[in-house]
C-alpha cells in the first residue's frame, strides 16, 4: 500500500537524515539556554537520556528564567523562534521553514455561520456540575470556599469563580468573539461558553460527527458558531449539508487559517484560545501549528486577547502560602503520613518531599516554586506545554491579556484510557488535599475564570498588573487540584495511589483473608 505524501507541519531532519522529536526538542531547548547559561545548553545538545531526564532541564530552565524579568522574556523568545525556525512546512513536495510557508501562502477559507435559535434569557447564571449537582449563585460561591480551604484551589481562584457567579452580567458573553482552536477538545470552554450566549469561532478537523455535534449545539443555544468552509455557505442551507465541508486541519493548512483569522470580522477584539491535544510527537505539532495563529492575530490586532489551559503536572512558580501548606501537610502528625512514613524512609524515589527552596532573583527577590512533573508524560508533551508558557509571558509583555490558568488533573477519556493513569487517579484523593474532577466540572471552573479574567480589570491576566517576573503569572488563579499544596511531589505519588486504588477495590478479599487465616491459626 503506498504511503500519503508528507504533507504540513513536520519535524526538521537531524545530522543522519531522521526526524528525531528528541533531537529538535534539544535543540530548542539549548537556543532557549543560550541566553540563561551556556553551559547548560551545552548539556542539552550532549544529553543521551532526554526521555528520561527532560524534566531536571525544564526544572533548571525555570528556576535560571527566574533570575529577573529580562531573562525570563529573553529565553521564551529565543525557544519560540527556534521552533519556527527548525520545523519545516511541506506542502506539493516543496519543503520550506515553518518561518518561511507563513508568509508564503496567501489561501484563506470561506466563512460559515449556524445561529443559536434559542430565545436570549433576561439573565445568563454560571452553572458548574459537580457530584451530580448543578451549582450556581450562592451554592456555587460555598462550594469554591471549600475547595479553596481544603487546599484544592487557591484562595484567589475562589475569588475569580465567585465574582462571576455574583455578577449575572459577567455571564452574558453575547458581546465577546472567542476563537477556539480545537473546539470539539475534551478539555475546551465550547460547551459552557454557547449557554452564555457568546459568538464562537471555532477551529476543528474536517470530520463530519464533529461539526454535527458543534452545530446542533449551536442552533439550541443563544450564542453564534462562526467556522471555517472550503466553499461559500448558501441561503438557507441546512446544516447537514455544512457538516462535510466545514473544518480544517491545523497543521496542514495553517497558512490559510492564519491569514482567515486574521481577516475574520477585523472591527471586533478576539480572545483566542488553545485547546487542542494529540499524543506523542503530534501534540507538539499541532501546538506550534496553534501558536502560529495566536501570534499572526496577536501582531495584527491590538486587543486580542490569549487563553490556555495549562496542566498541574509541570514545573511552576508558587506563591508563598502555597508553600508553606505544602510544608505543613509534610511535617504533620496526620493518618496519612503515618501510614506512608515508611515507604519514605525505605525509598528516594517515591514521595519525595514537595517544598523546595525558592529561587533568589538577581535583586534578591525570593520566588516559590514546585516541581510537579511527571516523566511518564514524555518530552513531547512537555515541549508543548513549554511553547505555551512561552508564549503567554511573551504576549502579556506585548501589552495582551493572557487568561492561562493550572486546570485539574481531569479524568477525560484520553487520560483514564491508560489504566495506570486510571488507578493512579483513582487512588490519589489518599492524598491531602488531592480531588480528581470530571470533565464537565472542569470546564466549566475554568471557563468562569476566564470570564472573570475578561471582566475584571484588576486580574492578573491584564497586562498592567504588576507581576516580580513574568512566570509568575501561572501563580495566581490556579485550580491545581491540590498538587501544589500535597506533602509530596506529584510525580512521586503515582506508586502508592495504583496500591491505594487496589486496596479500596479488593479491601473485602483482603479482610476476608485476614479472618481466614485468623480461623485457621485458631484450628491448628
Amino acid at each position: 500500500m503506498a504511503q500519503k505524501p508528507i504533507s504540513g507541519l513536520i519535524f526538521p531532519a537531524n545530522d543522519k537524515g531522521e526526524r528525531s522529536s528528541s533531537d529538535a526538542a534539544k535543540n530548542v531547548y539549548a537556543a532557549s539556554f543560550a541566553t540563561l547559561d551556556p553551559k547548560i545548553a551545552e548539556q542539552v545538545k550532549q544529553e543521551k537520556n532526554w526521555r528520561f531526564r527532560y524534566n531536571k532541564y525544564i526544572v533548571d530552565h525555570l528556576k535560571l528564567s527566574l533570575g529577573s524579568p529580562e531573562k525570563a522574556l529573553i529565553a521564551a523568545k529565543a525557544g519560540l523562534d527556534q521552533l519556527y525556525k527548525d520545523f519545516q512546512f511541506v506542502r506539493d513536495g516543496k519543503t520550506t521553514s515553518f518561518e518561511e510557508a507563513l508568509s508564503l501562502y496567501k489561501g484563506s477559507f470561506q466563512t460559515g455561520v449556524v445561529k443559536g435559535k434559542q430565545p436570549k434569557p433576561s439573565a445568563y447564571d454560571i452553572e458548574v456540575p459537580y457530584k451530580g449537582r448543578k451549582l450556581k449563585g450562592d451554592e456555587l460561591v460555598k462550594q469554591v470556599y471549600k475547595w479553596a480551604e481544603y487546599g484544592i484551589i487557591e484562595p484567589d481562584i475562589a475569588e475569580a469563580i465567585a465574582n462571576v457567579a455574583k455578577n449575572q452580567k459577567w455571564a452574558d458573553l453575547s458581546d465577546k468573539y472567542f476563537v477556539l482552536l480545537g473546539a470539539g477538545a475534551a478539555m475546551g470552554p465550547f460547551l459552557v461558553l454557547m449557554a452564555l450566549g457568546a459568538n464562537v469561532i471555532a477551529l476543528d478537523l474536517g470530520i463530519p460527527r464533529i461539526w454535527e455535534r458543534l452545530m446542533k449545539v449551536a442552533e439550541n443555544s443563544t450564542g453564534t458558531l462562526i467556522f471555517p468552509l472550503k466553499e461559500a455557505q448558501k441561503e438557507g442551507e441546512s446544516l447537514e449539508s455544512l457538516w462535510g465541508r466545514a473544518g480544517c486541519d491545523i497543521t496542514v493548512e495553517t497558512p490559510e487559517i492564519c491569514n482567515w483569522v486574521r481577516e475574520l470580522y477585523p472591527d471586533k477584539e478576539f480572545v483566542i484560545g488553545s485547546y487542542v491535544y494529540l499524543d506523542s510527537e503530534a501534540f507538539v505539532r499541532v501546538s506550534l501549528a496553534c501558536d502560529s495563529v495566536i501570534r499572526s492575530l496577536c501582531e495584527h490586532r491590538k486587543g486580542t486577547s490569549v487563553a490556555f489551559l495549562c496542566t498541574p503536572t509541570d514545573a511552576h512558580v508558587i506563591q508563598q502560602p502555597t508553600h508553606k501548606a505544602s510544608e505543613t501537610n509534610y511535617k504533620e502528625l496526620s493518618w496519612q503520613n503515618l501510614i506512608t512514613y515508611p515507604i519514605r524512609f525505605i525509598s528516594s524515589k517515591m514521595l519525595v518531599k514537595n517544598a523546595q527552596r525558592p529561587v533568589v532573583a538577581d535583586n534578591g527577590e525570593q520566588l516559590y516554586w514546585v516541581d510537579a512533573l511527571i516523566v511518564p508524560q514524555g518530552p513531547n508533551y512537555a515541549l508543548a506545554k513549554r511553547l505555551q508558557h512561552w508564549r503567554s509571558i511573551l504576549a502579556r509583555s506585548q501589552g495582551h491579556l493572557v487568561s492561562t490558568h493550572i486546570a485539574p488533573s481531569t479524568a477525560t477519556v484520553s487520560v483514564v484510557k491508560n489504566k495506570q493513569f486510571a488507578w493512579a487517579y483513582d487512588g490519589m484523593p489518599f492524598f491531602k488535599p488531592m480531588e480528581i474532577f470530571e470533565q464537565d466540572t472542569s470546564n466549566a471552573v475554568m471557563a468562569a475564570i476566564l470570564i472573570n479574567d475578561l471582566r475584571n480589570s484588576k486580574s492578573p491576566a491584564n497586562p498592567t498588573y504588576p507581576l516580580k517576573n513574568p512566570y509568575e503569572l501561572f501563580s495566581y488563579s490556579s485550580f491545581h487540584g491540590g498538587a501544589w499544596r500535597l506533602a509530596y511531589k506529584f510525580g512521586t505519588i503515582g506508586e502508592v495511589a495504583v496500591i491505594v486504588h487496589f486496596v479500596k477495590v479488593l479491601w473485602i478479599y483482603i479482610v476476608l483473608a485476614i479472618v481466614a487465616l485468623f480461623l485457621l491459626k485458631r484450628l491448628f
